[in-house]
């Protein structure tokens, strides 16, 4: 019987080693403050540089996710944006009327206005603090695929739009008549499968991740890829569905997944993993922001 016992703490010993060796893989960040969205568990959380979460928003189904510098938090959430003040009281929210309805998109504009990409009447809606739609500019997806029709869409300085489209499998730059100027898509060397983040980046060029494909691009005005990360490129991560990301000023970028072995790392131009991160808490992270850096969101300093 002594024997037994003595194998069995023996053995045990082992896993916990086994376990503690891949905890230490799955954390070794982060190194910023950040808020990030978790779908399917329903909340937003403001987490600190220790891991912690600092702070929990409950909503349904919440998708992007932005932080201004006056404490606020904006989010889309499944019908609708909320936005909460530096203390946590809910101080906007617009909800959609449809009945069937899905709102991934959310993007706080310069004029305190809040850019919003309806899924059911598959438009884009600007949105003043009084609840007042100012501006429509219908966009028609040519699937009808109410859930994937939009993911995070984005307000050019120029004014013009860049229409997520994932249901499509393609990104649309239209104007503000809804013109379309510009599309994305079929790109050699590129799976763009249930696309979900775009930005447009201060050199001109489109960074944006595949979703399904796992692959973050970044592409010049001819849509030639200067740079792209892929399962390969970092086989120390179980790359998952890729869903949000921060392109940040050191040239860095912060990447969030929605499965996968960890929900946000940090990789170099070079490809180099900076940090990565995981909490058994947090289940589907589809949009992250980094909080140390400097900029406005609203007036496109963050570029996510």
């Amino acid at each position: 019987m002594k024997r037994k016992l003595i194998y069995l703490a023996f053995v045990l010993g082992i896993f916990s080693c086994i376990g503690n060796a891949l905890a230490a893989d799955l954390v070794d960040g982060p190194k910023y403050n950040f808020v990030c969205a978790d779908y399917a568990k329903g909340e937003v959380c403001v987490v600190g540089s220790d891991g912690e979460i600092k702070r929990v928003f409950k909503t349904r189904n919440p998708n992007d996710v932005w932080a201004l510098p006056n404490g606020e938090i904006l989010f889309a959430w499944r019908m609708g944006v909320k936005i909460y003040d530096r203390e946590g009281k809910l101080e906007f929210e617009w909800n959609s009327s449809e009945k069937r309805d899905e709102i991934h998109t959310c993007q706080p504009l310069p004029d305190g206005s809040v850019l919003i990409a309806q899924n059911g009447r598959s438009r884009l809606l600007e949105v003043n603090r009084k609840g007042e739609i100012v501006r429509e500019v219908p966009v028609k997806s040519r699937n009808n695929d109410l859930h994937m029709r939009f993911r995070m869409c984005r307000k050019l300085k120029n004014g013009n739009y860049l229409c997520m489209i994932s249901c499509d499998n393609e990104i649309r730059e239209i104007d503000p008549q809804g013109k379309v100027v510009r599309v994305i898509k079929e790109i050699p060397g590129v799976k763009l499968a249930k696309a979900h983040a775009v930005m447009r980046l201060s050199n001109g060029n489109t960074l944006f991740s595949t979703g399904a494909g796992a692959m973050a691009v970044e592409i010049d005005k001819d849509d030639k890829v200067v740079w792209k990360l892929e399962r390969k490129d970092v086989p120390e991560i179980k790359m998952g569905f890729m869903t949000g990301m921060n392109r940040l000023d050191n040239g860095n970028t912060v990447i969030s997944f929605y499965q996968g072995s960890h929900h946000v790392i940090e990789v170099t131009p070079e490809k180099e993993v900076v940090w990565k991160w995981r909490l058994p808490s947090q289940r589907t992270v589809v949009s992250v922001q980094v909080l140390d850096g400097a900029g406005d969101a609203s007036k496109g300093q963050v570029i996510k």
